[in-house]
């Protein structure tokens, strides 16, 4: 987004704008960026929004607008599409990219079959196998490896209808942070982040093949995502989690450090440090177990 503030009346119709108020950036509700706008379809949302400072302008829908706390309040009876034709409009003018520093540091290298971004920022001594693809805005640290096939800074699904039932393309503006000494194996997808931040992945990390980590997510140092893992979007892991091999994790949750997930676990809630949980739906691992030998005995 632009540095200079923009104003709902900018973008919106006078019947739309019930309280005209500025912003800088478009986010979500739980947005950690100054001066952002958000939509809010739900109370959820809205409470959410109400909460953080950082909201200044709200998109919502005519009922809801009375409860809107933030400075500038506009109406649609479909916050999230008025919302995401919005930031399309940022997106295809080029405004809604973080910024970032492109280059190449000395020693790396590089497969011929290898796709790299001119728009990239690449460590010193970074290998890149055969035929991956490291998309705009990715940054990988110093000692990194790139397996073969393995697509960086990936389009992430953001499933938005348009008023006939037709799907509206949002193009990811975000990018990926790699850290320093990190192993990404063959045919691993790390998707950008949504709006102008970073997926991000710790020092020291290892992600497995056919690994897929989602819009948003921020990967702790030290970590191990085992082969065929998915983390869903806007998901947090700690320093040294570990998860086992196609373990799945559902979006926005918080794992935390040294948490192991076992191999085929599906985990739809938070889980706290040092907690080691298993199965589909997750649980503690000894309940898990105490569960499964009592099966096994009937």
């Amino acid at each position: 987004m632009p540095e200079s503030m923009k104003r709902l009346s900018d973008h919106f119709s006078t019947t739309e704008v019930l309280r005209d108020g500025s912003f800088a950036y478009l986010d979500e509700a739980g947005t950690t960026q100054p001066d952002s706008l958000v939509f809010c379809q739900n109370l959820a949302f809205l409470e959410t929004a109400n909460a953080n400072l950082n909201v200044t302008a709200v998109i919502t829908t005519p009922e809801l607008a009375a409860e809107v706390s933030a400075p500038g309040v506009a109406v649609s009876d479909n916050p999230r599409l008025a919302f995401f034709r919005l930031y399309r409009q940022f997106v295809a003018a080029g405004v809604a990219y973080p910024p970032m520093r492109f280059g190449r540091g000395e020693g790396c290298d590089i497969h011929p079959s290898a796709v790299v971004s001119l728009r990239t920022r690449i460590g010193d001594r970074v290998t890149i196998a055969a035929n991956a693809v490291i998309e705009d805005f990715v940054e990988i640290g110093d000692n990194t490896y790139i397996g073969a096939n393995a697509v960086i800074g990936a389009e992430g699904m953001m499933t938005v209808w348009e008023e006939d039932g037709a799907p509206l393309v949002v193009k990811h503006a975000g990018g990926v942070t790699i850290g320093r000494d990190v192993v990404i194996l063959a045919g691993a997808v790390i998707a950008k982040s949504l709006y102008r931040s970073f997926t991000s992945i710790g020092d020291y990390c290892q992600i497995g093949i056919l690994a897929n980590i989602g819009h948003g997510v921020r990967v702790g140092e030290r970590c191990v995502i085992s082969g065929n893992c998915v983390v869903t979007g806007r998901t947090t892991l700690g320093d040294r989690v570990w998860m086992g091999v196609s373990a799945s994790v559902a979006p926005g949750l918080e794992i935390g450090a040294d948490a192991q997930i076992k191999m085929g676990s599906i985990v739809v809630s938070d889980v706290a440090p040092g907690q080691v949980v298993s199965g589909n739906f997750a649980l503690p691992h000894n309940v898990n177990m105490k569960h499964h030998l009592g099966l096994m005995r009937s």
